[in-house]
């Protein structure tokens, strides 16, 4: 793990200000490090930013009352959501959101019955 990017994770997961960052860059003459800790920063940030988002995935379009529904499920109604068509799903949804996968797939369902 780099240095840039212990920096940047400060900044992005433990909300380091960035004037703090900047001062004890100056103090160890590391400011040539600021390329690279933007860059970091960015990456992180689109992670942080997906896992936030709730990612549906669905064999078909869905309404807003579905997508209500979902975000009840995972408990963040206010969550920001995306939607993905999977043609592999036979019926149901699964969505993604902080890491944990809900799956209500009609696939997971059969499997599930047919295992007890």
């Amino acid at each position: 793990m780099t240095l840039s990017y212990k920096i940047a994770k400060l900044i992005v997961e433990k909300g380091v200000s960035i004037d703090d960052v900047m001062v004890s860059l100056r103090k160890y003459k590391l400011l040539s490090l600021i390329p690279s800790i933007k860059d970091q920063v960015s990456r992180l940030g689109k992670d942080v930013n997906a896992r936030d988002t709730l990612q549906i995935e669905s064999p078909f379009e869905i309404g807003d009352e579905a997508i209500k529904n979902i975000k009840r499920i995972v408990g963040n109604d206010l969550a920001p959501h995306s939607i993905s068509i999977n043609k592999n799903l036979l019926a149901g949804f699964k969505a993604r959101f902080k890491e944990k996968l809900y799956d209500a797939s009609a696939e997971r369902i059969l499997k599930q019955i047919m295992s007890n």
